[in-house]
C-alpha cells in the first residue's frame, strides 16, 4: 500500500498497462512500445534494450492486426538501431511479410486455441471438430431465421460462407457439441468426452498445439485446405464409418452409407492420382513401343491416345468432384476463423484463392477433351465401344450436374438446370428420332414465317428456334459468370461447362450405340458398385445350391431346407461378427466358401457349354461382332501396295498409250488421254538393254569443296576411304585389274582418299518390252529409275537379262512422259527372272510413289476433318461444318 502511495497514480497506471499488455491487449502493447522508444537513455546498451523490448511489443500487437503497430514496426526496422541480421529484426520482417488476411487468421487461430484449451498446452481433434460443427449449426439456424424474415440477395450472399454445412449435417439436427458415431448413432458432448480415453488409445485422436492451428490459418490464407482437416470428419459420412463391420456385410446393413463411402473412396483415390509416370511405368511404355512396328504407328498411336484422353477426362472429373467436396470443408474453416476474428476476416479472398489453386483438373480436362475430339477422325470407329462410353458419359453428366449445380444449397442452381435443358433442346437430333418424327402428333409447335423441319403430322420444329436456343446458352453462361463479382466464372461457369461437355459426349456416343451394348455397359456400371454386395449374396446362397443339387427331396422339404440352411449360414456369420476375437474371420470365411462355390458352378457351366454349346443370345450380349486386330491395321499404308492401287498391264498400256495410239491419233492426244494413269502401278516384264547412272548425290563431298585445300584431304580421309584399300575391300564387282587401274591412276594424280563410299546413286535402266501381237512381236523401249537402295542389284545387271519390276507411272517431268516415246517409270521392286549375275529380288519397303507424301496428305486431311469436328462440337447447330 505504501508502494502504491509512493508511486502515485502514474505507477498504478503503468503496472495496469503492463498487465494488460501481457494479457494480450494490443492497444496497451502499442502504448508501452511508444514509451520505450521515446524514453531518453544515456547508455547505448539501455537504448538497445528498450528498442528490443519495444520491438517485441510491436510484433505482438502486429500479430493481432493492429494497424498503428504495423506502421511503427516498419519504422523501427528502417531505423537501423540494431543489426538487420539479428533475431528480433528477422522476426519483425517475417511478421510484416504476412498479409493482413494472414495476420487476422493467425490471431483467430490463437483465440480459438485459448477458447478450447482452458489453459492447457494442447487441444484434441475432437474438440476442434465439435466446435466447427457447433458454429455451422448456429450459423445455419441464424441464416434460416434471417431468410424467413428478409430473403434478399445480399444477405443470402453473405451467408453463403457456411451454407455448404447444410449438406454435411443432414439429415440429423446436431446440437452444440454433438457427434455422430461411426455406425450412425448420435452421441452428446458428455458421452463424447467420456469416450475420449478409449479413442485416444486407438490413436484416432491427435493432440493439437497452438502452432498447429496457426499453421492451419496460414494454409487457409494461402487457399489450401489445412492439413489438420484430413484428420477431421467435417462432412458426413466418414470414410471409416463402416470399418467396424465386415466388408461383405456392409452393403446389407447400411446400403446407403456403403454407397456413400464407396463414392468417397473413389474420390480420394482419383483425387490423389498423378499423371506423372514413374520410372517403371515409363519403362513399360517404352517396351510396349518397341513391340509396335513403325508402319502401324499411324493407326495404333491415335487409338491408344484416344482411350488415354478419355480416361484422363474421367480422372479429371473425379478430381474436380474431390475439389468440390474439399471446398465444402474449406468454407467451414472460413466460418470458424470468421467467428474468432470478430468479422475482420475476408473469407471470399481465401475461397477465391482456393478455387484458383484447384483449376488444374479443369485445364487438364479440356485439354484431354480437345485431344479426344481431334483424334476421333483418325481412328477406326469399329474399335470404339460407343455403348459403354455412352453409359459412362450419361453417369458422369448427371453426377457433375448434381454436384456442381448444388452450390451448397439444398436446391440445385436454377440457371444450371435451365442451361442444361436448353442444351438438350438445342443439341437433340429431332430429325433422326422416329418417335418424335412420327409419334408426337398431339403437339403443335409451329413458328410461322421461318423455314422449319417437319417432325410429324402437326409438329414443325423451326430451325431458327434451335439456333435461338443455341444463342441463349452463352447468355446464361455469362449470367452465371458475373456472380460474386465475376468469381462465378471459376465457381459455377467452368464446372457447368464440364457437365455440358459430358452431355455432348453422351450425344455423340449415342449415335453408335447398340441395344446389347447399352445393356452390357449398364451391367458393367452397376456391377462395379454392387460387386461386394453380390459377392456377399453368393457366399451365402451358392454353397446351398451346390449342396442341394446332389439330393432329391420333395418340394416342401427342399424349400424348408434352403430356408433353414440360409438362416444357419447367416446366423453363423453373425455369431462370428459379434465377438471382437472372431470378427476378423468373417470376411475370409465368406470369401473361401464363395470362391469354392463359384469354382464348382463355373465348372458345371463349362461342362454344359461343352455338351450343348453357348446360347446365341448370350454370345450377342457378351460381345458384339468386332473385326480382328489384323483388319484394324489393314489400310493403304500397311498392306501390300498393289492390293490397294490400280494396276495396268503392258498390253493395255501399249495399245492405248504407245505406238497403236500414236498411229490412230497423235502423241499429244495420247498424252492427254493417258494422263489419267498418273500414280498408277505397273507390274511388267522386260529385257535389260542398258544400265547407266542418272544422278549422283554426295552431301559430304559438297561440304568438302567449301573447305580450304589443306583440310579437304584430311576431311576425305577421316570420313571416306583410301584409294590404296580399293582392291582390299573390293565387293566382287571389280576385277583385280580394274582395282589396280583405279589405285594406280589415283596414285599418279596425287589423290590419297575419296568420298565415293558416301555416294547416293540414281540408276536408269533401259528395257526392251514385248507386246503380244501374233507371230510378230511388237517391241517398245522404256526407262526405269531406281534409287540408291537398289545399288547392289542394278550393278549386277547385264544386257539381255530378263527382269520383272514394279513401279509407278508419273507425269512429273514436262512434257508428260505417260503416252510419250520416252516413258519413265519410278521403280520400287525388281526381280530377276533370267539373269547372268543378279539373283533374287529387291523390294523397297516404302513405295517410291512418294508414299510418304501420300501419308502426309492423309494426315493433313484428317487434321482438317478433326478441326471441323471440334468446331461442330462447339458451334453446332448454329454453324455446321461439312
Amino acid at each position: 500500500m505504501n508502494d502504491l502511495v509512493s508511486d502515485g497514480p502514474q505507477g498504478s497506471l503503468r503496472r495496469l498497462r503492463n498487465q494488460l499488455a501481457e494479457d494480450g491487449c494490443a492497444e496497451s502493447q502499442v502504448v508501452l512500445a511508444k514509451q520505450l522508444l521515446e524514453e531518453k537513455c544515456e547508455l547505448e546498451a539501455d537504448k538497445i534494450s528498450n528498442f528490443k523490448q519495444a520491438l517485441e511489443w510491436l510484433i505482438c500487437a502486429t500479430e493481432q492486426a493492429h494497424p498503428e503497430a504495423r506502421r511503427l514496426l516498419r519504422r523501427c526496422i528502417r531505423s537501423g538501431v540494431i543489426d538487420e541480421d539479428s533475431a528480433a529484426i528477422v522476426r519483425a520482417k517475417s511478421c510484416l511479410a504476412a498479409s493482413r488476411q494472414e495476420t487476422v487468421a493467425r490471431k483467430a487461430a490463437r483465440d480459438l486455441f485459448a477458447s478450447l484449451s482452458n489453459g492447457e498446452q494442447y487441444i484434441t481433434t475432437v474438440q476442434l471438430e465439435r466446435r466447427i460443427r457447433e458454429i455451422c449449426n448456429t450459423t445455419l439456424r441464424k441464416t434460416a431465421a434471417e431468410d424467413s424474415d428478409s430473403p434478399d440477395d445480399d444477405n443470402s450472399e453473405a451467408a453463403n460462407a457456411l451454407d455448404d454445412a447444410a449438406q454435411a449435417l443432414e439429415p440429423s439436427d446436431l446440437q452444440a457439441g454433438d457427434h455422430i458415431n461411426s455406425n450412425g448413432t448420435l452421441r452428446t458432448s458428455h458421452d463424447l468426452e467420456e469416450d475420449v480415453p478409449d479413442r485416444c488409445s486407438n490413436e484416432e485422436i491427435r493432440n493439437l498445439t497452438v502452432d498447429n492451428l496457426v499453421s492451419a490459418a496460414v494454409d487457409y490464407c494461402q487457399g489450401e485446405l489445412p492439413l489438420v482437416s484430413y484428420e477431421l470428419t467435417l462432412t458426413d459420412p466418414s470414410v471409416k464409418s463402416l470399418d467396424h463391420i465386415p466388408l461383405l456385410q456392409q452393403a446389407f446393413l447400411h446400403p446407403i452409407v456403403f454407397l456413400q463411402v464407396l463414392y468417397l473412396k473413389l474420390l480420394y483415390y482419383f483425387g490423389s492420382f498423378s499423371f506423372r509416370l514413374s520410372n517403371i511405368e515409363l519403362s513399360l511404355v517404352l517396351i510396349a513401343y518397341l513391340f509396335v512396328s513403325a508402319d502401324s504407328l499411324y493407326h495404333l498411336v491415335p487409338l491408344v491416345l484416344y482411350y488415354v484422353s478419355f480416361v484422363a477426362m474421367v480422372i479429371c472429373t473425379f478430381k474436380m468432384l474431390h475439389a468440390k467436396r474439399q471446398f465444402i470443408d474449406f468454407r467451414k474453416w472460413s466460418g470458424l476463423f470468421l467467428r474468432y476474428s470478430d468479422g475482420n476476416l475476408q473469407p471470399d479472398e481465401s475461397e477465391n484463392l482456393f478455387v484458383r489453386n484447384n483449376l488444374g483438373p479443369f485445364i487438364q480436362f479440356f485439354v484431354a477433351l480437345f485431344v479426344n475430339l481431334f483424334l476421333y477422325p483418325f481412328i477406326a470407329t469399329q474399335w470404339v465401344p460407343f455403348s459403354e462410353l455412352c453409359v459412362l458419359s450419361f453417369f458422369l453428366m448427371f453426377l457433375t450436374l448434381c454436384s456442381f449445380g448444388a452450390n451448397g444449397n439444398p436446391y440445385p442452381d436454377v440457371l444450371a438446370l435451365i442451361s442444361f435443358a436448353i442444351n438438350v433442346l438445342a443439341k437433340y437430333p429431332y430429325e433422326k428420332d422416329t418417335v418424335v418424327h412420327q409419334g408426337w402428333r398431339f403437339l403443335d409447335f409451329h413458328i410461322s414465317n421461318y423455314p422449319s423441319y417437319v417432325l410429324g403430322n402437326s409438329i414443325e420444329f423451326c430451325l431458327n428456334g434451335r439456333m435461338f436456343f443455341s444463342l441463349l446458352i452463352p447468355v446464361i453462361l455469362v449470367l452465371m459468370a458475373r456472380r460474386s463479382d465475376w468469381q462465378g466464372f471459376f465457381k459455377q461457369t467452368l464446372p457447368h461447362c464440364v457437365t455440358l461437355s459430358w452431355l455432348q459426349m453422351f450425344i455423340m456416343s449415342s449415335h453408335g450405340c447398340t441395344t446389347y451394348g447399352l445393356i452390357r455397359g449398364t451391367l458393367a456400371l452397376v456391377c462395379s458398385f454392387l460387386f461386394l454386395p453380390l459377392i456377399g449374396v453368393m457366399t451365402v446362397t451358392l454353397p446351398l445350391f451346390a449342396f442341394l443339387q446332389y439330393i432329391t427331396l420333395p418340394r416342401i422339404i427342399y424349400t424348408a431346407t434352403m430356408v433353414l440352411s440360409f438362416g444357419l449360414s447367416l446366423g453363423f456369420t453373425c455369431l462370428l461378427a459379434k465377438s471382437e476375437a472372431t470378427k476378423r474371420f468373417v470376411t475370409p470365411f465368406q470369401l473361401v466358401f464363395g470362391t469354392l462355390a463359384i469354382i464348382y458352378f463355373g465348372n458345371q457351366f463349362v461342362l454344359n457349354i461343352r455338351d450343348d454349346g453357348l446360347p446365341s443370345g448370350l454370345i450377342e450380349l457378351l460381345a458384339d461382332e468386332k473385326p480382328s486386330i489384323k483388319n484394324l491395321l489393314k489400310n493403304e499404308f500397311l498392306s501390300e501396295y498393289e492390293d490397294n492401287n490400280y494396276h495396268i498391264n503392258w498390253d493395255d498400256y501399249y495399245t492405248h498409250c504407245n505406238n497403236p495410239s500414236w498411229t490412230d491419233y497423235n502423241i499429244a492426244a495420247t498424252q492427254i488421254k493417258c494422263s489419267v494413269l498418273e500414280g498408277a502401278n505397273v507390274n511388267w516384264e522386260g529385257y535389260v538393254k542398258d544400265v547407266s547412272l542418272l544422278n549422283v548425290k554426295n552431301k559430304w563431298r559438297d561440304f568438302a569443296y567449301w573447305l580450304p585445300g589443306f583440310l579437304q584431304e584430311y576431311f576425305k580421309c577421316y570420313y571416306g576411304e583410301e584409294y590404296s584399300n580399293v582392291c582390299r575391300g573390293s565387293d566382287g564387282v571389280q576385277s583385280v585389274a580394274e582395282c589396280e587401274f583405279v589405285s594406280s591412276v589415283a596414285r599418279q594424280s596425287g589423290k590419297s582418299c575419296h568420298l565415293d563410299n558416301l555416294n547416293e546413286y540414281t540408276y536408269e535402266v533401259k528395257l526392251m518390252m514385248e507386246a503380244s501381237g501374233g507371230i510378230l512381236k511388237r517391241h517398245a523401249e522404256i526407262v526405269i529409275h531406281f534409287g540408291h537402295y537398289f545399288t547392289n542389284f542394278t550393278r549386277l545387271l547385264r544386257s539381255d537379262d530378263k527382269i520383272r519390276f514394279k513401279g509407278t507411272l508419273s507425269n512429273e517431268n514436262r512434257p508428260y512422259n505417260i503416252g510419250a516415246k520416252d516413258l519413265t517409270i519410278r521403280g520400287y521392286e525388281i526381280n530377276c527372272l533370267e539373269c547372268k549375275e543378279a539373283r533374287g529380288s529387291v523390294t523397297l519397303k516404302t513405295s517410291s510413289a512418294s508414299k510418304f507424301s501420300e501419308l502426309f496428305k492423309t494426315i493433313v486431311n484428317d487434321c482438317v476433318v478433326s478441326t471441323k469436328y471440334i468446331l461442330n462440337f462447339m458451334l453446332n447447330p448454329i454453324i455446321v461444318f461439312k
